[in-house]
């Protein structure tokens, strides 16, 4: 039987953004993946939060029978992933998480959810509203920003993980972080790495932030090689 794996999106994203992975994946794996909260084409009304990302992956955890699954997070996937790892080690395997932002505070998220503005969006991204359109809705998009910013406003002022909660953590986690990212630091990734009990710490050269513009059979080999 081959191992499970759950994959997890990043923000204003949905699953779909795996469909090439998932190829590469399955002659490996039972390869799963889901829609967090709010990430949606019907309209979510209700808070959202990392606990609400949790929630979600418990969930979909307890529909899948039996057997241990890994998880790989991509960006805000992986930090949901291992905020999961905190309360929920049963069945979990292995994590990787790639492109993660870990140092949250109030001047990191002020600065991130001042691009999410859906009026400056859609003057000065008009290209990549169109995209969010396409996966949320010709309305619905405005309300996918608006919690997303929420997400990221909640984790900059007191609930991002901190170091004894990292220390915390039983599970195997790889931590990449391409070369090219222009988000997230190598001093952070490699930071989190250390603070984890069984945290590793990798840069693929070449890589950029964006997940459509990194080599995915380089990926799913580096995949296949932690979690295989």
């Amino acid at each position: 039987m081959k191992p499970s794996i759950l994959l997890l999106h990043g923000a204003l994203c949905t699953s779909s953004q795996f469909e090439s992975l998932t190829e590469r994946l399955k002659p490996y794996f039972d390869v799963h993946a889901l829609d967090f909260s709010a990430h949606t084409h019907t309209p979510y009304d209700g808070g959202v939060d990392m606990n609400v990302l949790v929630k979600d992956i418990a969930q979909y955890f307890n529909n899948i029978a039996g057997q241990p699954c890994h998880i790989f997070g991509y960006s805000m996937g992986g930090y949901a992933a291992v905020t999961f790892a905190m309360g929920h080690p049963e069945r979990l395997g292995k994590i990787m998480t790639l492109g993660t932002k870990w140092d949250w505070n109030p001047a990191s998220s002020a600065k991130d959810v001042a691009m999410l503005d859906p009026s400056i969006m859609a003057d000065k991204l008009p290209s990549y509203v169109a995209k969010l359109q396409s996966l949320f809705g010709e309305n619905n998009w405005i309300n996918v920003v608006e919690k997303t910013a929420e997400l990221m406003l909640d984790l900059g002022h007191g609930t991002a993980l901190v170091e004894g909660d990292f220390n915390n953590i039983e599970t195997d986690v790889m931590i990449l972080r391409g070369s090219e990212d222009r988000m997230v630091t190598a001093e952070s990734s490699e930071e989190v790495a250390s603070w984890l009990k069984n945290g590793k710490y990798q840069e693929i050269a070449g890589f950029p932030h964006p997940l459509e513009r990194v080599d995915i059979d380089v990926l799913a080999q580096e995949i296949i090689k932690f979690c295989g």
